[in-house]
């Protein structure tokens, strides 16, 4: 089993990559809703009645990992469970590969996904989304930035890492397209299956910097593990995805209540992640990140 030693403020946090691909040994719950509280969605709305059952990758610290004990922690967790608790659910999550999140909730598997992906149009299309969050791809690269990236135009030659095809890989594509167009070299996209296993190559020197969202290369540099060399490019909101349409209205009404209430407020301050300032409703087509 391959493991991988991530740098915490306060101690060192060893993950267990390998536990990534099983949905039975990586699942978490919080505590069941208290007694009284009616269910806002029904057994035909849920993979198990009174359960919200939620997906994620938890391989990026703080935003959904892996704690000492193998109990998946952050701030998605604490969401998804304030959000079943509004619901009148109880959350379980389980700890799937980024890839497999989309055909799962698609084939009813798990009821909403909530791992930090990106809204894009095309997603929309394909599933139920509500967007929630603003983050921007950044580059986190070797202690002491050996490689002097400070721009973007410093990626340029460079091997970078990111999680199989995404958000990132997509950032990285369209920056290459305007470094062929301005006669610079262009570059080397590594695809990994996790970004854990991203950073992993990093530590290896494999590869000079891992792409990821910035809450993610912060959490590592204030680790004192890497350096964030390039932030805030191509920055878009991120989305809860759902299959029914039913969960995914029963989630944005529980977001606008945590809006109202100051939770999101405090909870995004907490993890220094950047809000959502449009409709928390599902959405398709283009949307602004702001």
């Amino acid at each position: 089993m391959r493991r991988l030693l991530i740098a915490a403020s306060c101690a060192a946090l060893l993950m267990t990559v390998a536990a990534c691909g099983s949905e039975d040994s990586s699942s978490s719950s919080a505590a069941a809703p208290a007694s009284g509280c009616t269910p806002k969605l029904g057994k035909s709305d849920l993979v198990k009645a009174g359960t919200l059952t939620i997906s994620t990758n938890a391989t990026l610290p703080p935003m959904q990992y892996l704690d000492t004990s193998g109990k998946i922690v952050g701030m998605r967790v604490d969401l998804g469970n304030e959000i079943a608790k509004l619901l009148c659910l109880t959350p379980k999550f389980v700890n799937i590969p980024f890839d497999a999140q989309i055909p799962g909730v698609q084939s009813g598997r798990w009821d909403m996904i909530n791992t930090g992906m990106f809204y894009t149009p095309e997603r929309a299309e394909t599933i139920k989304l509500v967007p929630y969050e603003i983050q921007g791809v950044s580059v986190s690269v070797a202690k002491g930035n050996p490689k002097k990236i400070t721009s973007e135009d410093d990626l340029a030659g460079k091997s970078i890492a990111v999680e199989a095809p995404g958000y990132e890989f997509d950032t990285l594509t369209a920056l290459n397209k305007e470094l062929k167009a301005a006669g610079k070299k262009q570059v080397g996209i590594r695809t990994f299956t996790t970004t854990a296993d991203a950073y992993q190559a990093l530590s290896a020197g494999q590869v000079e910097g891992v792409a990821i969202v910035e809450s993610v290369t912060s959490y590592y540099q204030k680790g004192g593990t890497f350096e964030t060399a390039v932030k805030g490019m191509n920055p878009a909101p991120l989305a809860l995805g759902f299959g029914k349409d039913k969960p995914a209205e029963a989630v944005a009404e529980a977001l606008n209540t945590l809006r109202d209430n100051g939770y999101l407020a405090k909870l995004f301050k907490k993890y220094g992640v950047t809000a959502y300032s449009g409709d928390l409703k599902v959405t398709t087509g283009a949307v602004s990140a702001k």
